[in-house]
Parts: C-alpha cells; structure tokens; sequence
C-alpha cells in the first residue's frame, strides 16, 4: 500500500500519515500490542475511559475520553505524533507514524475508516514514539472506549507470549522477527 493510502485510510481519524517505521525497529509489534491489556499490573487494572452506547453523545465522551488517557498516559505529548497500527497486507500489520490534526474523531469516523470494525467499534492499537505506551480502543457488549499500558515490558506474561510467537512456526515471518527484536531490546 502506498503513502496516499495510509494518508486517506487515516483521514477521518484526523491522523496525518507521516510515514512507516522501519521494519528494523526494535518495537513491540502491533498484535502484542493490542494483547497487553489482557495483562494486568499488579495493582489490578490499567487506566481507562469507557462509555456506554446508550448514553447521548457516546462518539463525542469516547473521543474526549481516549484524548485524556493519551494526555495522561504519555502517548500524545506535545508535538502530538505517535503510531498507529495498520495492516501492511493480509494479517502483516506494522506501525505508522502519524501526527494528530486539530480535528480528529478516533471513536466514529476514524473507527469506521481504519481504527476498527465500524463507527463506534473501535479496535486500534497505537504507541508512543518512545516504545513506551500503548493505547487500545475497546468495544464490547454496550460500552466503547480506550485503555492505557504502561510499563509493559516488565509484564511477564507478555514476554512470555512475545518469546512463543518468535519461537512458533505458525507466526508470520515478520511477526516473528518483530517479537524477537523487541525481546532483544528491552533485555539489554
């Protein structure tokens, strides 16, 4: 997929495509990502801001509640550039770099477009240019919303899991590669 692409498929996020990360990086990948609030810090759960469908406005509290977790958490800091997950063809998915425009609706539009399974389905993963936080959109029963992870490279289950599907043949080469990057990275 080409520049032009990622920049329409972004648009009515209000995401502005810069470009992708080089597949070198030493990231998390996209799929743990989107796994690592599943995995609980020892004070019990992770920050986040969730809204129920039946209340008026649910798109607009969604969106200003994934705004505040990003503020708080650290994923949006000044300059208001993060990454975003997307998928680079069937089942390959990889980060980009996106910086957030003044308008922006991460919740309907956006989920509608790229970020999920339809307006109001959010599903995204994104993390902060310095590898350290990850935002997930969430959508389940009757409620939307987003949560925030910190600190999870010291989550046990996650290496754990990032270890595994470097090691399993059934995971997707690059998948594999990623894993391992990662793992070697915050290990030193």
């Amino acid at each position: 997929m080409n520049k032009a692409n990622y920049s329409e498929r972004l648009a009515p996020a209000g995401l502005i495509f810069l470009g992708l990360m080089g597949r070198e990086s030493p990231l998390v990948p996209p799929t743990l990502a989107a796994l690592a609030p599943g995995y609980p810090p020892e004070s019990g759960a992770w920050p986040r801001a969730v809204v129920g469908t039946d209340v008026p406005d649910f798109i607009a509290i969604a969106n200003a509640g994934w705004f505040e977790i990003s503020l708080r958490g650290g994923l949006v800091v000044d300059d208001r550039e993060f990454l975003v997950a997307v998928e680079i063809s069937e089942g390959d998915w990889w980060w980009a770099h996106v910086k957030l425009a003044e308008c922006w609706d991460m919740m309907g539009a956006g989920s509608a477009a790229a970020l999920g399974t339809g307006f109001g389905v959010p599903d995204f993963a994104m993390l902060s240019l310095a590898g350290d936080v990850i935002v997930c959109g969430t959508a389940g029963g009757d409620m939307i919303g987003a949560v925030v992870v910190n600190k999870f490279h010291d989550l046990t289950g996650l290496r754990e899991l990032a270890d595994w599907k470097a090691g399993w043949p059934g995971t997707p080469q690059q998948e594999r590669h990623a894993a391992r990057r990662w793992l070697e990275s915050i290990d030193h």
